[in-house]
């Protein structure tokens, strides 16, 4: 038989007194407040992963010798192969004008832009896909101003090779996504896995006066997402603690209600009355 002062029955007793109802609510909001807090973490922390294996290929990809397309990806691939993503490579082809498209909804540098895609037919018949820059909104540019700074022989143009965007499935005017399914077709049954953004405006491909800047390749960092991770599992952590201290004072105050802080209405001060015409009149 357990003593009744032993650690066990006193547990006992005091989760009587605060009511098994009562515990087990609390019990039952602190594991799924906990739960989510540690979700949330590891949200943040694969976030976080992504980031940094994105620089670290990044930085070993830039290291690589610059190299021609079909080299660093072989055409007809349903992917880019390991360490192709960042490389810099060159693409010597003629530009298929017909295809041209603009990119909708992408903004550089905080202004609304349209960029422009566009294959690249190579001398073996395989096409690439190009990002051959970009024009303000306000620019008033068009497809056709595009297509009209565009030369039809044969140039080596330059950029970095990256992997395509998955589709979001809209087919409307112009393209929301970097991805064969939203260009016209390459007349071409061997496509590299992946679009080329070029590095210079047109990649050269354009007049000296064309109408297109090049696209900036975007801003790589670690971001807050691992201090995002490590808050939310310190939440994880404090939540269970914080739900003690707020029973343990409910507890206190069921134990001894007069301990609880009550306020005392303070009298009101009696405003005080200037003295009457006629008691000025009395006193003099």
């Amino acid at each position: 038989m357990s003593s009744p002062d032993s650690p066990g029955t006193r547990a006992l007793r005091t989760a009587r007194e605060i009511g098994w109802g009562r515990l087990a609510i609390t019990v039952l909001i602190v594991l799924v407040m906990s739960a989510l807090c540690v979700v949330a973490g590891r949200w943040q922390y694969g976030r976080y992963e992504t980031r940094a294996q994105a620089m670290e290929d990044y930085d070993l990809a830039q290291q690589e010798p610059v190299a021609a397309v079909e080299e660093v990806a072989s055409p007809g691939s349903d992917a880019l192969p390991e360490g192709a993503e960042w490389r810099t490579v060159t693409v010597a082809g003629v530009v298929d004008t017909e295809s041209v498209v603009p990119l909708r909804n992408r903004p550089v540098d905080s202004t609304a832009a349209y960029q422009y895609l566009a294959w690249m037919h190579l001398a073996d018949g395989a096409a690439v896909l190009v990002n051959l820059g970009w024009a303000p909104v306000e620019s008033g540019t068009t497809v056709d101003d595009v297509v009209a700074s565009l030369p039809d022989e044969t140039l080596a143009v330059s950029g970095t090779l990256r992997s395509f965007e998955d589709d979001d499935g809209r087919r409307d005017s112009g393209a929301t996504r970097i991805t064969p399914a939203q260009v016209r077709d390459p007349d071409s049954d061997v496509i590299v896995a992946g679009y080329v953004a070029l590095d210079a405006p047109c990649g050269e491909l354009c007049d000296a006066d064309g109408p297109l800047t090049e696209v900036p390749l975007p801003t790589l960092s670690l971001g807050p997402h691992l201090s995002y991770a490590w808050q939310w599992w310190a939440f994880a952590l404090l939540v269970p603690v914080g739900a003690w201290l707020l029973t343990k004072r409910d507890l206190e105050l069921k134990r001894d209600p007069a301990a609880a802080p009550a306020r005392e209405r303070q009298p009101r001060a009696k405003r005080r009355r200037g003295p009457s015409d006629e008691e000025i009149e009395d006193a003099l």
